[in-house]
């Protein structure tokens, strides 16, 4: 439904239109609209858990790929190390330093006050360590000279830079590193503070090139599918940018059937064998049936082979838009649009064209007269027309011209009209400061219910007015030099959603591009203070909306455009500024590469709904996603609605754009990609992904906290109001109620999975903040609301108070964003620990080094705490801290061998101790103080949880519980039947939650009700309790028999026991109930069920003697769970109901049954 006017503003609709994919620079940042669809072929599997992609879920696509190898560092670089005495040395793929820490102290002293001059200097004495020779070292190229953010002091004076990430690159010949061959060398207060790299022992040169560009680019499309047919090859066209300094120019393709422009360029991919080859760096960026599709690749530019593969995906009044052409010679066409009254006196015109090319725009009446001419001298070019009286009805027309002969280069344009009833400010809206209406957190989560439409927004002004609600005060301040709506600082406005800093629009058609009909707010007067009806919830997501005017289209893409520009400033101050390679149309000549504004794309494929039953896959639904490529190629995030579907997730009818934890989760991978092995490498590891989603969190959430929003919820979960959970949101657990540590990691029903282990380091950050917010409150209070604002948030004359003079969570995120510009792409959890401790030291002094070494400690990342070299996700957590104080914990008895973790998993989590002989595991830890949930298993013995306190220097003796599992296979249990159709019966007993048993059957579990009977170990016994588990487990590969055994909503819910009485062997045996579980006995929530809450229970019941024993299940998620029962929505389409639409509800998964005496 359209929405109806307020706050006595009247409501305008807008779209604007886009430059074609041959528009290259300045307006780059702007995407193309989609062309005729080229028929391509797909290998590509979309479809997670079986259905749908949603948020949180393994993004779909073809996996990573890396040829580039491994080898080990030489004799000669070990010894050179083993002289620089007490350090932290992790060695990388490519057999030199990756993290490099000082146990105490610095590496070394600057040998000059100059960072750079310091740091090659460095490098050039420490050349033997990383198998170089002194002059490969001093032939380094300089990529960026990072500095940290600096801040003033007390009295607001400037102090002295915080330190320095200085970074340098091999080049190869006239290339330069299309990945890794980088260093970067900390240094701050006179010292060498810390070292990474991805340096590789060669000083070879690469092959020339015999491809060319276009043919880099089409093995690249290729190798994900997009196969490029010999007609759709000859329709290609390309622009070659300039060339920058030593970096290699893009070539920029607009290629037939892809919906954005695609960018290839020649560098050098060196090898771990010293090898180098020339490839081409191809970005393949495409709407893939509705799904953001986006690849970087690495194409051998003489071969053809594809040698590195990253996947990118981290959506009243007349209103026009027009594409056209023009020449030196001759203008565009005249592009009509009509007047129905007589009351409009006002014509706004957007054109959007090349900064080379200078147009005028023309606006004519309906006997094609000429009514006024305006050229603002700028591009974008925007002219305002006020009539002295009010038009006629009629067909009017507008049209763009070339300013002159010499004019056109490209001559390609976009061109918006849009009409109002108001008159226009003079100059562009030069005279009225812009307002917006937005909910700075998200609308109220009682808004969820139908008939609760939200009334907390709020209307945020650039300087302050009368008008202004804003809490925290108007958006005025340093990190912007000009509104966020204006286009430059000479003080032109777009009058709508673009600015220097973000571009957001409507994205109905696609989630990568503006599509659909490209609405934005329009307003001449810059009032962006529409009604929010809360359209998409109230209708219950009634896709009827999705129409011209429609589903608050306006006032969500001011919302998200308003969170864009925010999540821009505040970043800014904590260092993710032009040199530091953020998202700007232009630096100002402050460095970095311009041209890349933040493009956001609102309910971005909201059209595609159908494809929900067609094919299975949800493209415009409960997602979001960011695309972030080098520096000065625009990020992309898309932004979409939120609504329940079958069998996969059951969220309320909500739009993410309005919930800030999301928005602000999206944007931050931007930052955190473009800041780590900046500024076009970003993460490439599989750590350094899940820690990209983590870090997405942490600052969404910060930001929220230290500006005092409330989300109606847990201000640490995550999506609460998209997802409408206001506990842990899409996560497994909220950011500050977490448990997990690094001994966890692949805990998830997914096994190894960046969200799911981007949760072990939120909880380990979650640690440090909290140890930092201890150390510091006394002095500067937690709790101080005034203090914490005036730390989060600048003003129109200064930068917020330096975080030396904040609570502690300020100076923890400052530590985070600080450590991004010290670690490399390949980066793991544990060189980020580093980079944080040496971001302590070069900002702090290491005024808080010992607090943070014993949290991290305590987290299992300790000093003890290693990853495999040739595998990283093969982790082994460690508990104690370099600085001292541990305590000592041996652990005897129990029910013969076992192994003790810390935590509520044992699934693919490393033990912290184990009783087994000759294993490399001991019976005895070393703990940093504080309390730990611990839990005991053993193959005889079953789960056994508890808790363990230890303090400073402590020793002690634990000993174990003493308990046999009768069902346990290593007891002697049997199975002795199963429901027909079982996988994997036998995993049922097998003493472990890291395999899980499956029964399928063709009719629903509540109805067909799967079993599987045990024979008990020994004689028969007087039993009296049961533990049993639901925890899912991750698929084995295509081979595996069980193909959904991860699939959530198969998890147990319900079930029953039942004990032998006769014929316990035979085909007749009867048996009798003892217990029938809660409905809930393994609780579920929406949006989905989590595997907290799937783990290892205990059920008692009165003590009856058996043999055998039989697990019945009554109930799986899907069909037990009233949450995901029935029609939620209003969408014809779709289905919601869980047990009749979809297939869930045939199978049910159980890791684990344990049976005990007592």
């Amino acid at each position: 439904m359209p929405s109806t006017p307020s706050r006595a503003r009247r409501r305008q609709t807008a779209a604007l239109a886009l430059m074609t994919a041959t528009m290259v620079p300045g307006l780059a940042q702007i995407p193309a609209l989609a062309t005729s669809p080229t028929v391509a072929s797909t290998d590509l599997q979309h479809v997670v858990d079986g259905l749908v992609a949603t948020l949180g879920d393994t993004v779909p696509g073809l996996s990573d790929l890396d040829l580039r190898g491994r080898v080990l560092p030489t004799a000669a670089q070990r010894s050179a190390a083993d002289r620089l005495g007490a350090v932290t040395l992790r060695w990388n793929d490519f057999g030199t330093p990756g993290s490099l820490l000082p146990a105490d102290g610095a590496l070394a002293r600057a040998t000059s006050a100059d960072p750079v001059a310091a740091a090659r200097a460095y490098l050039e004495d420490n050349a033997a360590l990383f198998g170089l020779t002194r002059s490969a070292m001093a032939g380094l190229e300089l990529v960026n000279e990072q500095k940290l953010a600096d801040y003033p002091d007390a009295k607001g004076r400037p102090t002295a830079p915080a330190g320095h990430a200085v970074l340098f690159r091999q080049r190869f010949g006239d290339l330069s590193p299309a990945l890794g061959s980088m260093v970067t060398v900390g240094v701050s207060r006179g010292e060498i503070a810390y070292v990474s790299s991805s340096l590789v022992r060669t000083t070879q040169t690469a092959p020339a090139a015999t491809l060319t560009p276009l043919e880099g680019w089409v093995e690249a499309a290729g190798n994900v599918g997009r196969s490029i047919t010999d007609s759709t090859l000859k329709k290609i066209g390309t622009v070659v940018d300039r060339a920058v300094g030593s970096v290699a120019p893009w070539t920029r393709l607009a290629v037939p059937g892809f919906s954005e422009q695609q960018q290839v360029r020649l560098r050098a991919l060196a090898m771990a064998d010293g090898t180098v080859r020339p490839v081409y760096e191809a970005n393949v960026v495409d709407n893939q049936d509705g799904l953001a599709f986006a690849y970087t690749l690495m194409v051998d530019a003489v071969t053809g082979d594809v040698l590195h593969r990253a996947h990118q995906v981290e959506n009243d009044q007349v209103n026009e838009v027009y594409q056209g052409t023009f020449s030196n010679t001759e203008c565009g066409p005249k592009h009509p649009f009509e007047l129905t009254d007589d009351l409009t006196t006002t014509f706004t015109a957007a054109a959007l064209a090349l900064p080379v090319d200078d147009v005028v725009v023309k606006f004519f009446g309906p006997k094609d007269q000429l009514l006024y001419t305006g050229d603002l001298l700028t591009s974008p070019e925007v002219v305002t027309w006020t009539s002295p009286e009010p038009l006629k009805a009629g067909v009017y027309s507008a049209q763009v011209c070339p300013f002159d002969g010499a004019s056109a280069v490209v001559g390609a344009y976009g061109l918006l009209v849009s009409t109002s009833d108001t008159g226009a400010p003079g100059g562009g809206g030069v005279g009225f400061d812009p307002t917006w209406s937005y909910f700075p957190a998200n609308p109220s989560m009682s808004s969820t219910k139908v008939g609760k439409t939200p009334g907390n927004d709020v209307i945020g002004c650039w300087v302050d007015t009368d008008d202004c609600t804003m809490p925290t005060g108007p958006f005025r301040n340093v990190a912007s030099p000009f509104a966020w709506d204006q286009l430059n600082v000479a003080g032109v406005a777009s009058m709508t959603t673009i600015g220097n800093n973000a571009n957001t629009h409507e994205a109905w058609a696609s989630p990568l591009t503006p599509g659909g009909l490209l609405q934005a707010p329009v307003s001449p007067t810059r009032t962006y203070t529409g009604e929010f009806t809360d359209a998409w919830n109230e209708s219950q997501c009634d896709p009827t909306n999705l129409v011209p005017g429609g589903n608050d289209i306006d006032f969500v893409t001011g919302n998200l455009f308003v969170s864009h520009n925010r999540m821009h400033d505040y970043s800014y101050y904590l260092g993710f500024t032009e040199s530091n390679y953020n998202l700007q149309l232009d630096n100002f000549g402050r460095g970095g590469v311009p041209a890349d504004a933040e493009v956001g794309n609102v309910q971005a494929g909201a059209l595609t709904s159908p494809v929900f039953e067609a094919t299975g896959v949800a493209t415009g639904r409960n997602n979001a996603n960011q695309i972030t490529l080098q520096d000065g190629v625009p990020g992309i995030t898309n932004q979409y609605l939120f609504q329940p579907a079958a069998g996969a997730f059951y969220a309320p009818c909500t739009d993410g754009s309005l919930d800030m934890g999301i928005v602000g989760h999206e944007y931050t991978h931007a930052i955190s990609n473009r800041m780590v092995a900046g500024p076009d490498e970003g993460l490439g590891s599989q750590q350094g992904g899940a820690m990209g989603e983590s870090w997405s969190d942490q600052v969404a959430a910060e930001y929220q906290f230290s500006h005092g929003y409330k989300n109606g919820g847990n201000i640490w979960a995550v999506g609460v109001y998209a997802t409408g959970n206001k506990k842990t949101a899409i996560r497994n657990f909220a950011i500050n109620k977490n448990p997990l540590n690094y001994s966890n990691y692949g805990y998830d029903t997914t096994g190894v999975q960046v969200h799911a282990d981007g949760e072990i380091w939120n909880g380990t950050n979650w640690e440090v903040r909290q140890a930092l917010v201890k150390k510091w409150n006394k002095k500067f209070p937690y709790k101080d609301k005034a203090l914490q604002l005036d730390c989060a948030q600048g003003t129109d004359v200064a930068s917020p108070v330096a975080p030396q003079y904040c609570p502690g969570n300020r100076r923890w995120i400052q530590l985070m964003f600080d450590s991004f510009l010290l670690q490399q792409g390949s980066t793991s959890m544990l060189d980020a620990r580093d980079a944080m401790l040496a971001a302590d030291r070069m900002r702090f002094g290491g005024e808080n080094t010992k607090v943070m070494w014993q949290a991290f400690a305590r987290r299992g990342m300790g000093k003890n705490a290693s990853i495999d070299p040739a595998d990283e996700n093969d982790v082994t957590g460690g508990f104690a801290s370099p600085k001292g104080g541990n305590a000592t914990v041996t652990f005897k008895g129990g029910s013969g061998p076992g192994s003790v973790y810390v935590g509520m998993f044992e699934a693919r989590t490393s033990p912290l101790a184990d009783t087994f002989p000759k294993t490399r595991t001991k019976a005895t830890a070393k703990m940093a103080p504080g309390s730990y949930d611990l839990l005991y298993v053993s193959p005889k013995g079953g789960f056994h949880r508890f808790g363990l306190t230890v303090k400073a220097g402590q020793k002690r003796t634990v000993k174990l519980p003493k308990a046999v599992n009768l069902a346990a296979s290593a007891a002697g249990a049997k199975v002795i039947d199963a429901t027909a159709g079982s996988l994997k019966t036998e995993a049922l007993i097998d003493g472990t939650e890291d395999t899980n048993w499956a029964g399928v059957t063709e009719a629903n579990v509540d109805e067909s009700k799967p079993f599987v009977a045990v024979d008990l170990a020994g004689k028969k016994s007087k039993i009296r309790r049961v533990q049993v588990s639901a925890l899912l487990n991750p698929v084995d590969g295509a081979d595996d028999i069980d193909q959904l055994s991860n699939s959530r909503f198969t998890a147990l819910r319900q079930f029953a026991i039942e004990v032998c009485v006769k014929g316990c062997t035979s085909g007749k045996a009867k048996w009798k109930r003892v217990l029938t579980s809660k409905s809930d006995a393994f609780p579920a929530v929406r949006p989905r069920p989590t595997a907290p809450k799937q783990v290892m229970r205990s059920f008692s019941f009165k003590p009856t003697k058996a043999s055998a024993v039989r697990l019945v299940v009554l109930n799986n998620q899907c069909t037990g769970f009233a949450g995901y029962a029935g029609e939620l929505d209003n969408d014809p389409i779709t289905t919601t109901d869980c047990a009749t639409g979809s297939e869930r509800g045939t199978v049910v998964h159980a890791a684990e049954l344990q049976v005990f005496k007592k």
